[in-house]
């Protein structure tokens, strides 16, 4: 059975993107376990926004040998990479997929899909690059929510230009 896993990076001051959206700041100078963490991934599932960033930060879809979801007020159906579905299916899906298969569910963003997940306690473990710069405004990680949660710190991993991998499972 797998699990949902919250797998992101944010500015040490609590952003994951500018205002607008862009991630100019972020480093991609190095993996940061990224390679290790996707072959544990069976499901990718992000939101709206998100998903129409990818197409422009990068000329192939890099899922293609994952099943996708796109979380969305705006779109229903599929198309050639992801499968849209609203809000209030992600309980249904997370419990279909969780039964179903053997790797774990990442979700990607953005902050208002983190949210749902957060709202309906459905993470199972967050994974929480932390890079030293601060942008000073942007888009939260974490929006206001109605849920506290006890997590336990599993792992901390420090990388050599300041990066902080912070995993937290639930109690």
């Amino acid at each position: 059975m797998g699990k949902v896993v919250l797998y992101i990076a944010q500015s040490v001051d609590g952003y994951i993107a500018r205002e607008n959206g862009a991630i100019d700041w972020l480093w991609d100078d190095q993996d940061y376990g990224y390679e290790k963490f996707i072959t544990t991934i069976d499901t990718v599932i992000l939101g709206r926004k998100t998903y129409e960033q990818i197409f422009q930060l990068t000329d192939q879809f890099p899922y293609r040998s994952k099943d996708v979801y796109v979380v969305s007020n705006m779109q229903e159906g599929s198309d050639d990479y992801a499968t849209f579905i609203q809000p209030e299916q992600i309980r249904p899906l997370i419990n279909l997929l969780k039964n179903d298969q053997h790797k774990n569910i990442w979700v990607v963003g953005g902050a208002q899909v983190i949210h749902h997940f957060i709202n309906k306690n459905l993470i199972d473990e967050y994974q929480i690059a932390i890079q030293p710069t601060m942008i000073g405004s942007g888009i939260p990680l974490f929006e206001k929510n109605d849920v506290e949660q006890q997590l336990e710190l599993y792992e901390a991993k420090p990388f050599s230009t300041g990066m902080l991998l912070l995993t937290y499972r639930k109690n």
